[in-house]
């Protein structure tokens, strides 16, 4: 992508899995067991020159994190995880980040636990109250606090990273980062599935109850995690957990006792696509988080990976719930697709089991679309949020439509313009530093009023989403109109229409769509902390805390 006659090469942790990078380039093996392993992100096209800039990425963060024995214990849990290979201190770089979620088959009650992550070596500072630096060369940490478990509590954990890789060691008997030796990029789980299947029991059993999303402004249903109007090439990936680095050498658990005794303590945090839809998208379309106790979160409360995909589950939007595809670039093998791994990445967030058919990248790439209406359709309202990323986008509008571009494009993205024969429908503008001031999204006509439509899932579960604008057909962005009709199955029934405010025309929708697939992404970043407050978001190229330019003469 050419800027003023230079070539400008973007790698940063937005919108790419490097463990699929790696495998297209065969240039890095990982993979230590059973156990599967990591990932990284870049941001921006590919280019020629693309392999030069990422082989020295890839080899200088291999991150290794040691589970601690019985990790889904209250023992296990209050243990910290230990980083090696990688160095938790530069967090925007190459921290990593993990997040428990303890459900009560007894109560039903689920609470988030964010058990801490520390450098191989930290002292505590229990053993070195002055923390004093010859005592304690590698840094310390404040000792993490005890969840409560209830009797027969089921708990999984989920794993983020701003790294290029993160491969699990130590006590991993229940634990996923991969397939074989193909890992999955930045993620890996442990217990997963047992935690979905025991919450989903109590679901249908009527014991736990999942909020609605809602509606937002303009009527429009509140996005979940598996909303294609705001996933990206990877979707599900990362967590919201954070944590505090006081005096640049102490690290702690976010807790409300700590935030209040340490105000001016740094806040860690994942660059994560939940992150960007519970701290960016729903409060710019007042829509509310799903949140849950956690005793080690600034407020007391928080939303989850874990949470978000149970409620994408049991409220699939209108155009169809984004799920796992097979041309998302976290689960390639060498560069070729695979079910294997697709479903083994699936079982981790709660999806269902894919088959060649409802994980097709080419149907993905259809739906995907969405995303594109959608932003275009808020423009005015995301203009006028703060970006995620102000070295990359000037505001929350342009860096969507600058993350939709980048994973509708070529690999690393989805390869949509290849799948789907088409042109990127996305024109960006740059300033002299590379940053998207401005964004042209062709939708290929006008966007009627919002619908509101009603989608039964799961039996007697029912669901109240706004069902995907459609649009007019255009010569120049055919792939907008084709995918509202594929995003709407034949047998979608409209009622007769009625007014709604201001005259407008609304629909009411029954719809009745199939799983298909699809991919996510977003971001993290430093601030300072006053307490209890809401960290600012990197996109995950925008994941990488400083985003990576190179400039070139050449370019494809």
């Amino acid at each position: 992508m050419a800027y003023g006659g230079t070539l400008l090469v973007r790698v940063t942790r937005f919108g790419f899995t490097a463990g699929t990078v790696c495998e297209r380039l065969a240039c890095l093996t990982l993979g230590l067991r059973p156990v599967h392993s990591f990932r990284m992100h870049f941001l921006g096209p590919p280019f020629l020159l693309f392999t030069l800039l990422v082989f020295p990425l890839l080899v200088r963060s291999q991150c290794m994190l040691r589970v601690p024995n019985n990790p889904l214990t209250a023992a296990g849990l209050a243990t910290p995880f230990e980083l090696s290979g990688c160095n938790q201190l530069d967090f925007a770089n190459q921290g990593v980040f993990v997040e428990a979620n303890i459900f009560d088959p007894a109560t039903g009650n689920i609470q988030i636990y964010n058990p801490l992550v520390i450098n191989a070596g930290m002292t505590s500072t229990e053993n070195n109250t002055k923390r004093s630096t010859s005592s304690g060369e590698a840094g310390f940490f404040f000792p993490p606090i005890t969840p409560t478990l209830p009797n027969g509590a089921v708990v999984a954990l989920w794993f983020g990273s701003n790294a290029n890789t993160l491969t699990l060691t130590g006590d991993t008997n229940t634990c996923v980062d991969g397939l074989g030796n193909s890992v999955f990029g930045q993620v890996a789980y442990c217990n997963a599935p047992a935690w979905f299947t025991a919450v989903n029991g109590a679901v249908a059993s009527g014991f736990v109850k999942v909020p609605a999303p809602g509606t937002g402004l303009n009527g429009q249903a509140c996005p979940t995690t598996r909303d294609f109007r705001i996933v990206d090439q990877d979707q599900s990936d990362n967590v919201v957990t954070t944590y505090l680095l006081i005096n640049n050498n102490t690290l702690a658990q976010h807790t409300p006792e700590n935030a209040q005794a340490n105000p001016d303590a740094e806040v860690l945090s994942n660059a994560s696509d939940n992150s960007l839809l519970n701290k960016f998208i729903q409060p710019a379309l007042n829509c509310t988080p799903y949140q849950n106790p956690c005793a080690t979160c600034p407020t007391s409360q928080s939303p989850a990976l874990s949470t978000n995909e149970l409620q994408g589950e049991y409220y699939p939007p209108a155009g169809g719930p984004a799920l796992v595809p097979l041309n998302d670039p976290m689960v390639l093998v060498n560069g070729t697709e695979s079910l294997d791994k697709v479903n083994l990445y699936r079982l981790g967030v709660g999806q269902p089991t894919a088959d060649q058919n409802n994980a097709s990248g080419t149907t993905y790439c259809h739906q995907f679309a969405q995303s594109g209406i959608f932003i275009a359709s808020n423009e005015q309202t995301f203009a006028q949020v703060t970006s995620p990323a102000a070295d990359q986008a000037t505001n929350l509008f342009t860096f969507l439509a600058m993350r939709f571009s980048a994973s509708f494009g070529p690999p690393p993205g989805l390869g949509c313009i290849t799948l789907l024969n088409v042109n990127n429908p996305v024109n960006l503008t740059m300033d002299g530093n590379g940053v998207v001031t401005a964004a042209v999204i062709n939708t290929g006509g006008s966007l009627p009023p919002s619908h509101t439509c009603t989608h039964t899932k799961h039996g007697n579960y029912p669901t109240d989403m706004a069902a995907n604008p459609t649009i007019t057909p255009s010569a120049t962005s055919s792939i907008m109109s084709d995918a509202a009709t594929t995003i709407i199955t034949p047998n979608a029934t409209c009622a007769t229409p009625s007014p709604g405010a201001n005259s407008t025309q609304l629909q009411t929708v029954t719809v009745t769509v199939t799983a298909t697939v699809c991919p996510t992404e977003s971001a993290g970043q430093r601030r300072r902390s006053s307490g209890p407050s809401t960290p600012q978001l990197l996109p995950r190229s925008l994941k990488r805390g400083k985003m990576r330019k190179k400039k070139f003469s050449l370019g494809m």
